[in-house]
């Protein structure tokens, strides 16, 4: 009887079946891999924008809580078309061409024991001061400029972009390209020599970053002054025998300029990022804007004077408003190198965005004869209104580039003209607030740096809130302050009393906002969010009486 051999083992159609489901779980769970990996990469994006927007959010609260009625406020809103380079080259590739990026910016004055950086001699502070100017915005990168010089052959000197005097008159913007003027400026610990300038008329690239690589800063420059000297004097550039300051916070201060042999001087020190202290206390800073002090007099300056004959307040407090420097990644681990990464808050910073708001009543009045003047009333059937939006003007046309904005001067025609429901405050004026500059407004050293341009994509809108936060009257509490002509009767001339006084054209009566909506953009590092993490806030004004 024959034995039938029996073979061990797969046929080669059952080895290439193997092969194939083999090949098609490994698929599978590769796929299974890269989706997780995707998800934990994208949570890990959303974390890391999170984490940066709710950081700005707590630091703004607690500045905003410590905001001082000594000083003005003042929000610059700037808005850029996605597409002002042409359909093709777009700002931002991640947003459509008629995206509209926000580049704003938030200026006030905060209370509270603040501690500088910079210091002359060995130690980790340079004293402390009972007030600081606060800058909300993006800042400006020039990592190609020389950082401070250090070596036995070196002197202590850096570069820095120049502001004000330059060859190159375009104001410096994040989204700005082309070249830049630099000036070479001596940092020793001589007073007599400190921040002259050793070098100028070089040029470099200044052509900023893509805005994934933006920086929104918070720059918080510490008001102290420790000595009685002029405001000119060598002596300002030091506090407390040892912080590193400036003279002013003002690019150009006309306490500076009304002393001799300073004619047009300008102080870039803390827009140039290297300097935390400006030798100015509140008082100062409220006597340059407040008094004509640069005409050797004290003379009360203009809230508003619409022409050239000299500076007024809002043109004085808008002169501030230039981006500064900001260095995420110092050349040199030298501390005035060190200094210009302190104002860097948050990175991938696409869009930062300011709005403001005034409480219902905001504006209520009585006059000393029992006369009572309604403060805002809003449609309780509408959302609150907000003033600082942005939009396309003509959103149907891509090619069209003009932005406009939502405005409390639009919101209040429209309520007089009863296109929506509402009352507005008999007390404000809008256009006292809200304003716009020409190129050549300001001092002629350091002029508003505006960047309107409307027809080319670029939009401005100014709100500008002085001292006078909750007065509306002069001191008979009759008269408005903001009354814009004289009266023979009930309303007559167009006024917004009964009184026979013009309204002042120093102390305006302009009541700050009541809260503040705050909405940020930003972009994770490795770039997997596409248009990136949109983050929003309310911050609420603290009521305070003077």
């Amino acid at each position: 009887m024959t034995r039938l051999k029996r073979h061990l083992g797969f046929t080669l159609l059952e080895l290439m079946v193997a092969v194939v489901v083999l090949l098609a779980i490994m698929v599978a769970v590769g796929r299974i891999f890269t989706t997780t990996s995707d998800v934990s990469a994208s949570g890990q994006a959303i974390a890391e924008t999170l984490q940066q927007g709710v950081a700005i959010e707590q630091q703004l609260r607690e500045d905003i809580s410590k905001v001082s009625k000594e000083g003005f406020f003042a929000i610059r809103s700037v808005s850029i078309a996605n597409n002002i380079r042409g359909n093709y080259f777009l700002i931002d590739e991640s947003l459509p061409p008629e995206a509209i990026i926000r580049c704003d910016q938030l200026i006030f004055f905060a209370d509270g024991i603040a501690t500088p950086m910079l210091n002359s001699v060995n130690g980790d502070f340079a004293g402390q001061g009972l007030a600081s100017m606060i800058y909300y915005g993006h800042g400006v990168r020039f990592p190609q400029l020389d950082g401070q010089g250090q070596g036995v052959n070196n002197f202590d000197e850096s570069d820095n972009p120049k502001f004000f005097n330059s060859s190159i008159p375009n104001v410096v913007t994040p989204w700005y390209e082309g070249a830049v003027e630099f000036e070479t400026r001596r940092y020793t610990d001589s007073q007599a020599n400190r921040f002259d300038i050793v070098a100028e008329g070089n040029y470099a690239n200044g052509t900023q970053q893509e805005p994934s690589e933006w920086v929104l800063c918070r720059q918080a420059i510490v008001l102290g002054d420790d000595d009685q000297q002029d405001a000119d004097a060598t002596n300002k550039t030091v506090y407390m025998g040892k912080g590193i300051s400036s003279h002013t916070i003002f690019p150009w201060d006309p306490r500076i300029e009304a002393l001799p042999g300073n004619s047009n001087e300008v102080y870039p020190h803390v827009m140039q990022g290297r300097v935390d202290i400006a030798a100015t206390q509140l008082d100062d800073i409220r006597q340059s804007v407040l008094q004509d002090v640069e005409s050797g007099s004290d003379t009360n300056r203009f809230w508003r004077y619409y022409g050239d004959n000299g500076v007024d307040q809002q043109e004085l407090i808008a002169s501030l408003f230039r981006w500064p420097r900001v260095e995420p990644y110092p050349a040199t681990q030298i501390r005035y190198d060190q200094a210009l990464m302190l104002g860097a808050i948050a990175e991938g910073c696409v869009s930062f965005k300011v709005e403001w708001t005034y409480d219902e009543g905001t504006g209520y009045a009585e006059d000393a004869n029992g006369n009572w003047f309604t403060g805002y009333d809003y449609d309780p059937t509408a959302l609150q209104p907000w003033f600082g939006e942005s939009y396309r003007l003509n959103p149907n046309d891509i090619d069209d580039l003009q932005i406009g904005y939502e405005t409390l001067s639009t919101w209040t025609a429209n309520a007089n003209a009863g296109f929506i429901n509402g009352d507005p405050a008999w007390s404000i004026d809008p256009s006292l607030i809200e304003t716009t500059f020409d190129i050549d407004d300001g001092h002629n050293v350091a002029p508003v740096p505006t960047v309107q341009d409307v027809g080319n994509g670029v939009s401005e809108y100014w709100a500008i809130f002085g001292y006078n936060t909750n007065d509306p009257f002069y001191e008979n509490d009759l008269d408005f302050l903001n009354d814009s002509s004289p009266d023979s009767g009930p309303l007559a001339g167009g006024g917004m009393d009964d009184g026979v006084q013009p309204g002042d054209s120093t102390w305006r009566y302009t009541p700050w906002p009541s809260a503040l909506r705050v909405t940020v953009r930003l972009h994770d590092r490795d770039s997997r969010l596409g248009s990136g993490w949109t983050y929003q806030f309310v911050v609420d004004l603290p009521e305070r009486n003077q």
